[in-house]
């Protein structure tokens, strides 16, 4: 059943704003001589980069994008007890398949994840320092290896998880926290602004909504110092398609 305006306008707004942080940063990228695309990655190479947010260890990305998925599945398992006892199954029912597509694109699908098939196909390889190609279909038994993975089209990762986590936080926490409906009288009396419960809702609201504004952040930033334009919108493509088939249909 297609959510109501009512229900989509928090996911909306989420998204409309960290649309905006990836193309903000691709301009300002285009924008500033210094940060173009081939400066960047040069940086990334030979050390010092341009900006401590051109490092790929900058700790935001280091702790809040990488271990993304963790904070999202974090977040979803702390807002389940104020949640009403008969959305509860259907959440874990949606979580799941939305792990499940994160988990073929970028970790595992029968082999190398969907990403790293889809840049092989696209003419990258794993080189190693001295330039000779290494046998390796993963970007991360590439890197471990010490080579570097590079010569195809890379979706940027950080595009598609975190808006894949962020709209996903928004449909099953902010939107149901926020307007929690009409609860059974129990769990009304559970609710009180003082009670235990009551404070658990604030606190995973304000850690959602200061999750995904660091998401946006770091956002910016990579649209401005390591993707082209077609890296930015395969990532924002596939980060929606799973908020577009399952909430708005």
């Amino acid at each position: 059943m297609p959510p109501s305006a009512r229900r989509l306008r928090p996911a909306i707004l989420v998204l409309a704003a960290l649309l905006a942080a990836i193309v903000l940063g691709f301009t300002h990228s285009r924008s500033a001589p210094l940060t173009t695309l081939q400066a960047q990655r040069q940086a990334q190479l030979h050390p010092p980069p341009p900006s401590p947010w051109a490092s790929k260890r900058n700790p935001l990305n280091t702790y809040f994008v990488k271990l993304g998925w963790a904070w999202t599945t974090a977040l979803l398992a702390a807002a389940l007890p104020v949640r009403r006892r008969r959305d509860r199954a259907a959440t874990a029912a949606r979580y799941a398949l939305a792990t499940l597509y994160w988990w073929l694109l970028t970790q595992w699908c029968f082999g190398p994840p969907l990403f790293d098939r889809l840049f092989v196909r696209t003419g990258g390889a794993c080189h190693a320092p001295e330039g000779r190609p290494l046998l390796h279909a993963s970007q991360h038994t590439c890197r471990a290896a010490g080579g570097s993975w590079a010569g195809g089209h890379d979706v940027s990762g950080h595009c598609f998880l975190l808006l894949h986590s962020a709209l996903l936080l928004a449909e099953e926490v902010l939107v149901p926290l926020l307007r929690p409906g009409r609860l059974p009288p129990q769990q009304q009396q559970q609710q009180q602004p003082s009670s235990p419960l009551a404070s658990l809702r604030r606190a995973v609201v304000a850690a959602t909504a200061g999750l995904v504004a660091v998401w946006a952040a770091m956002l910016f930033f990579t649209a401005k110092y390591f993707h082209g334009a077609e890296e930015l919108a395969s990532g924002s493509v596939l980060g929606v398609a799973f908020w577009g088939a399952v909430y708005m249909w």
